[in-house]
């Protein structure tokens, strides 16, 4: 087994230029690229405006791990 952890990546959306279509097309290019990837949002220190990012990592080959 390998205890190398998968390395996640964010693209957040910083100046609120993405909207739901731009991030609906973001994850549709990198899933096409091959790597799993999901829409997620948050609020920072629990208030304020949600923010939305896309997140996605590199699945292993091993279905073990």
């Amino acid at each position: 087994m390998d205890d190398k952890k998968q390395e996640r990546h964010r693209i957040k959306n910083l100046l609120f230029k993405l909207n739901d279509e731009d991030r609906n097309t973001l994850v549709c290019l990198i899933a096409k690229a091959g790597y799993s990837v999901r829409i997620g949002k948050e609020r920072p220190e629990g208030r304020g405006q949600t923010q939305y990012f896309v997140e996605f990592w590199e699945e292993s080959d091993d279905v073990n791990t």
